[in-house]
């Protein structure tokens, strides 16, 4: 760990250092759980029980770079990065990221400050980030209104370089370019009102009204929601293999692509239903479960992380009146949001009543950055004019079959069978 004092306007000095050890991340947790929870920016993909689990399992061939800001011993600013080295454009560059970063879909990565401290913490920050070797400082996630996101966008301008000591950078000065995109959108419901004022003005809801009616009729059908560490785990279970069930045609999900994603959630799910915030819901129909939603309560939000079903109850819109109850259950808790998070889905447009997006921020510093920042954009045109030219079935299959090369096998299936499988179809 690495320590500098930074004097900043006030008469306190903010302690900077840098965590590079995992374990004493872990040390760090219960400081870093208090600010998470304080923070205007703080959210579940901040946490550290979801944190934690992510650096055990995709942490490989990576290093903690976690700054932490620290008045009095007091925690007030925590920014979780890590520094891997990689090629972009095929250009080998050290790159600085968000811990969590592409693997488990994490929205509104973001800086942890105190509460009116935003502004001071991402200075002390910028600071130690500029002392560290990086080209390029790769910020995917952020919510486009954050104040670190704007802040940014005020210090760096965009596509025109700037001197890093003028954007308040710490260490030599070099040359730093920033490029901006955005990212997705996240539908949400704000739940004001109640459940069946708001059905008044959903555009299904006769449809919705008839498939409840339906299901409700047949045998052995019940919902369960599981919310404590002994349900989680049988839950878990069950929402990973309707996950699976419903992606099985695709080639499998983007989502849990592979063994060390479910092994993370098993691991999850058991630490949020620890603190309280699972719901693990489960449609059963003739006593087997055939829907499920991966839900999570935090700071007043229902987070609808993903779901799974039984494409053999497809045709039953069981997806649908699961969807229903988990939303009128949002309600009758008396929460605030309910966020779809990332998707442009066509059922999140129709139950969603507002949206807000994220994007990538990216900061290019120096020549091999700069070198990179081109290659990568020439690398980008190139993709862009062959999919420009490539007729969409191609491209879907394709994409069927990136997702085959991560994806746990079917027994007695190579990867190169299932590969020309879904390339045939």
């Amino acid at each position: 760990m690495t320590e500098a004092a930074v004097q900043m306007t006030g008469p306190a000095t903010l302690a900077v250092s840098v965590l590079r050890d995992p374990a004493e991340l872990s040390r760090l947790r219960p400081q870093w759980q208090e600010l998470n929870e304080s923070a205007r920016a703080g959210c579940l993909f901040l946490a550290p029980d979801w944190l934690d689990p992510w650096w055990r399992l995709f942490g490989q061939e990576r290093e903690l770079r976690v700054i932490c800001v620290r008045e009095r011993e007091k925690l007030i600013g925590l920014w979780p990065l890590f520094s891997q080295r990689e090629r972009l454009g095929g250009v080998e560059v050290e790159r600085i990221a968000f811990v969590g970063d592409g693997a488990t879909g994490c929205d509104y990565l973001d800086l942890l400050a105190a509460p009116g401290r935003e502004r001071e913490v991402l200075e002390a920050c910028l600071r130690e980030l500029g002392e560290l070797p990086w080209d390029v400082c790769d910020l995917d996630g952020l919510w486009r209104e954050s104040p670190t996101a704007l802040q940014l966008a005020q210090r760096f301008p965009s596509s025109r370089s700037i001197l890093s000591g003028q954007a308040g950078l710490g260490g030599d000065a070099r040359n730093v370019i920033r490029d901006g995109r955005v990212r997705y959108v996240c539908p949400h419901i704000p739940l004001t009102g109640n459940y069946q004022e708001y059905l008044g003005g959903l555009s299904r809801r006769e449809n919705l009204r008839r498939r409840e009616k339906w299901l409700f009729r047949q045998p052995g059908v019940s919902i369960e929601c599981a919310r404590t560490e002994e349900e989680a785990k049988a839950s878990t279970e069950r929402f990973l293999a309707l996950h699976r069930a419903r992606w099985a045609a695709e080639g499998g999900s983007d989502g849990l692509a592979d063994d060390r994603h479910e092994a993370f959630h098993r691991s999850v799910t058991r630490l949020l239903a620890g603190r309280g915030w699972l719901r693990m819901y489960t449609l059963f129909a003739a006593r087997r479960p055939v829907a499920s939603v991966y839900g999570v309560v935090h700071r007043g939000k229902f987070i609808y992380y993903q779901s799974g079903y039984d494409p053999g109850w497809a045709s039953k819109s069981v997806g649908l009146v699961l969807l229903a109850r988990t939303v009128s259950d949002a309600f009758a808790e008396g929460l605030q949001e309910f966020d779809f998070l990332r998707g442009d889905e066509g059922y999140k447009g129709e139950w969603a009543r507002g949206e807000r997006w994220t994007i990538q921020i990216r900061l290019w510093r120096g020549r091999r950055g700069q070198a990179a920042r081109a290659a990568q954009r020439a690398a980008v045109f190139a993709r862009e004019t062959l999919k420009a030219a490539l007729p969409q079935r191609a491209i879907n299959a394709m994409r069927k079959a990136r997702r085959v090369i991560k994806a746990p096998l079917p027994e007695g299936e190579s990867r190169l069978s299932a590969a020309l499988r879904i390339l045939q179809e």
